[in-house]
């Protein structure tokens, strides 16, 4: 009996017009924005392990052996046309599997170079670049690379030749703290993602909510049992929510070498290591469409207890004031996940502050519905416009209908207020000089080094300005090129006198400022998605509620209120809550951000700006949802009452 009422309900969702399949399109467009944008963050969680997996071995941090080693292994960053340069010199000791991307361990004296190196050393001048290693041996494969563009020479060499030496027990995936701290931030960030696409899944699933409750109502009236009645209720949902969710997958798939280009830690990426694997992709809409389904039997309790009710559509309100004791809740959870997160494992710092950022979106969204009551309560009673009192009217009768339409913006607002003064703090930060190459000196060695460098410079016609300088504390020289287009051969002509690399200070530190412009990167990338899935939220909710409310905006209509009245009560039941809610998310914003920004740092420029921007898009959002439902409104309310 089960079967054929799902077949029922698919075949009056084939045959139900334009209409129906117009709900479909809507419901079908918030789901598919919703999956393909958590596929996004769950494909750079993937990223990062496949980054891991193929050169995790020459990171700060390799395999170390608790044997015998099969080889000595350091690593050292150097420079390229103002690109970085990781190189990496290896020893072995005895035999055992190649690293990744390579057919052997190289030997002494050979050099394998990733093809984007290997291009660049045909590119810039012998003395420039190619003069610092032995001519290339070979190309390092996809295998053992971060990413197609990444700069990267692994050099054999004998075991005492090998700078910093760590002897490894393996070339297996070593794990590095820097790319462990993006994989948590990415966790992070996926969270921050989760709430607003819960929202959009439910504003799309509930779509025509009251249309379908009434039909099924309806069927309840008539004898259909509980059983027959729900499973009516989620064929449809789940069939538009299966496909809408595998196209989402299939979205992200297409856009994924477009995503590719977007660099994080300090590269680019291949585009399949965007793209979730097989079981994240089945989860992924095995989940969706669960959560879409649980929203869409949200209104079913009332069918099945109450269908005589729903007929009438007789709803009371239902946020109480008992919904305060979760907005302590919540902020008791985010208190101890905080906690957690500083004493507790680094490789579960992201997912623990996940739930602290988690129970402070669901307090976001717990008290949403009860400040929409307390706001249509007021508006009620100090009304002095029809406008004004239908508005507070229809915040009364359903809080959280009025609050769906307001809840992605909402939760825009708190991401805003969660990153603006992380970016303000980050913006701030500064990395030293650019222009003078520094190499340290030995002690006591100083003079013969600048008469060295000097020489060495002018056999190679290179002018520079070649002073004494400290260096971290040490004594050393300051190099720098009158003309910056010899930074380069600079720097390959002071290498057989340099301890290592010669770099800027700033260069020095390009693992420290790259890792502040990802994170500035990705702050914007996130708020960016964020403000996509709440346009489609607010737009999907927004055309439900009116087309929910059909028979009352009809029959205020026929009664002779004006069209003007009942755009303006739109306008009215929108924007006051707004405003108060975009006030509350913003707090609690802040309170996420506080173990790691002063909230004051919101008010720095940066800050501001991210802000002020936020707080205009929100607006523009809300705005738009609403021009874009009044041609809804006048259609809805300029045709006859009937029952559909």
């Amino acid at each position: 009996m089960n079967v054929a009422t799902a077949a029922l309900s698919l075949r009056l969702l084939r045959l139900g017009g334009r209409r129906a399949a117009a709900s479909a399109a809507l419901i079908g467009i918030g789901i598919t924005v919703g999956t393909a944008l958590l596929a996004v963050a769950l494909g750079a969680v993937h990223g990062w392990d496949a980054r891991e997996a193929r050169a995790g071995w020459r990171t700060e941090q390799p395999v170390r052996a608790s044997g015998a080693p099969v080889a000595m292994v350091g690593t050292s960053t150097d420079a390229a046309a103002g690109r970085p340069l990781q190189r990496v010199d290896i020893a072995g000791l005895a035999p055992t599997p190649p690293p990744p991307g390579l057919p052997r361990v190289p030997g002494p004296g050979e050099v394998w170079v990733s093809p984007a190196l290997a291009a660049l050393l045909r590119e810039l001048p012998p003395d420039a670049l190619a003069d610092r290693f032995p001519a290339p041996t070979g190309e390092i494969t996809e295998a053992g690379l971060v990413a197609p563009d990444e700069l990267v020479a692994v050099i054999g060499r004998t075991p005492s030749q090998v700078p910093d030496a760590v002897p490894v027990g393996s070339f297996a995936a070593g794990t590095t703290g820097l790319l462990e701290l993006y994989r948590q931030l990415t966790y992070v960030a996926a969270v921050l993602l989760v709430f607003p696409v819960a929202s959009l899944l439910g504003a799309s699933a509930r779509l025509t909510a009251a249309r379908r409750a009434e039909r099924l109502a309806v069927l309840r009236l008539l004898g259909a049992s509980t059983g027959q009645v729900t499973v009516a209720a989620v064929t449809e949902v789940a069939a538009v929510a299966a496909a809408a969710a595998v196209l989402g997958i299939g979205v992200q798939w297409v856009a994924a070498p477009a995503l590719a280009a977007i660099e994080l830690g300090g590269a680019g990426w291949f585009a399949g290591d965007l793209r979730p694997g097989p079981a994240t992709a089945t989860g992924l809409v095995a989940g969706v469409v669960v959560l879409a389904l649980l929203a869409a039997l949200g209104g079913m309790r009332e069918v099945v207890v109450e269908p005589l009710g729903v007929v009438r559509r007789q709803r009371p309100g239902t946020a109480r004031l008992l919904r305060l004791l979760g907005v302590a809740g919540g902020i008791g959870v985010f208190a101890v996940a905080n906690g957690a997160r500083q004493v507790g494992p680094a490789d579960v710092a992201g997912l623990v502050f996940g739930v602290g950022v988690l129970a402070l979106f669901g307090t976001v969204s717990l008290i949403g519905p009860l400040v929409v009551r307390l706001l249509g309560n007021r508006m009620t009673r100090a009304a002095r416009s029809p406008a004004a009192l239908i508005a507070g009217r229809r915040l009364l009768d359903d809080p959280r209908g009025a609050f769906r339409p307001l809840s992605g913006v909402t939760l825009a607002v708190f991401v805003a207020g969660f990153l603006s003064p992380l970016t303000a703090t980050l913006s701030a930060s500064t990395f030293g000089d650019d222009t003078a190459l520094r190499i340290v000196a030995p002690a006591g060695a100083v003079g013969e080094l600048q008469a060295e460098v000097r020489d060495r410079l002018a056999a190679r016609g290179i002018a520079a300005e070649v002073v004494i300088a400290g260096i971290d504390a040490e004594v050393g020289i300051a190099v720098t090129p009158t003309l910056p287009a010899d930074r380069d051969r600079v720097r390959t002509a002071l290498e057989p006198v340099a301890a290592g690399p010669v770099l800027t200070e700033r260069e020095a530190q390009s693992e420290d400022a790259v890792f502040v412009a990802d994170l500035q990167r990705g702050a914007f990338v996130v708020l960016a998605g964020t403000f996509l899935i709440a346009a489609t939220a607010t737009g999907t909710a927004a055309a439900g509620r009116v087309l929910d409310h059909r028979r009352t905006l009809r029959s205020l209509r026929l009664a002779g209120t004006p069209i003007s009245v009942l755009d303006s009560a739109r306008r009215a039941e929108t924007v006051r809550p707004l405003l108060v809610l975009a006030a509350i998310a913003l707090a609690l914003g802040l309170l996420c951000a506080f173990p790691f920004a002063a909230a004051t740092s919101a008010l720095e420029p940066a800050g501001i700006v991210l802000l002020g921007a936020s707080l205009v898009a929100g607006v523009a959002v809300v705005a738009a949802a609403s021009a874009a439902s009044r041609p809804l409104l006048r259609a809805v309310t300029g045709t006859p009452v009937r029952d559909d």
